[in-house]
């Protein structure tokens, strides 16, 4: 199968829509990390981040999102640029997003049914997670200067993928909260609905975001 025969546009994708993330206090000896992985910055407990987001139009995919990065990582062995979030769980409710992130960015994705509401959602994933989110807006969401995240992955052992997005939204504080969840998956590692810490949860509204062509870091720091 050749590029242009993928039931999924190639990268970089310019995604639109908006989202929420909150943290959640995750204690370190909950996680069981990929192999040459660690938490980046060590203690007793490190942050986590559960996020909502949906995808809208003019995004080449249109679809919702649900994601757990219990920690946010690095990998000494393959160099100083081997560090970012880790998505240890992501769940999405359109198929040809699920297959184009797990063959491009190596991201763990699962289908799941979302109900989604102007004040939450729920989650049902066909693994048999089941997750209730609660969330409300705190004042206006304002613009905001361009920002980026990158993520972590585990790849096949020779070379980890690694993800970057920039994006440009109106950013805003929230409430946001898991009101309910049951999952028998260790890829929940670390989550519990009740630790969530006494932080305002993120908003970004309206935000236009490139998911770009990921790196793949080799054991030598190189680039693959």
């Amino acid at each position: 199968m050749t590029a242009h025969d993928k039931p999924y546009p190639p990268p970089p994708w310019m995604m639109h829509g908006y989202a929420y993330f909150a943290p959640y206090r995750v204690r370190t000896a909950d996680l069981e990390l990929p192999s040459g992985f660690e938490v980046a910055h060590p203690g007793p407990f490190t942050v986590g981040l559960l996020g909502f987001v949906k995808y809208e139009a003019p995004s080449p995919l249109t679809y919702d999102e649900l994601i757990w990065m219990p920690t946010y990582v690095k990998a000494p062995g393959f160099g100083p640029r081997a560090r970012g979030w880790f998505v240890s769980v992501m769940y999405v409710s359109e198929t040809h997003t699920l297959e184009g992130g797990r063959e491009i960015w190596k991201l763990p994705k699962t289908l799941a049914d979302f109900d989604v509401r102007s004040d939450g959602c729920d989650v049902r994933a066909n693994d048999g997670t089941r997750m209730s989110i609660a969330w409300s807006d705190i004042g206006k969401a304002r613009s905001a200067p361009k920002g980026r995240i990158a993520t972590l992955q585990y790849n096949d052992g020779r070379s980890l993928c690694r993800f970057t997005g920039e994006s440009r939204a109106r950013v805003g504080v929230a409430r946001m909260r898991a009101t309910s969840f049951t999952s028998a998956h260790t890829s929940w590692m670390g989550f519990d609905p009740s630790a969530r810490m006494p932080l305002p949860a993120i908003t970004q509204k309206d935000f236009a975001s490139e998911m770009q062509v990921p790196t793949f870091v080799t054991r030598s720091g190189t680039r693959g």
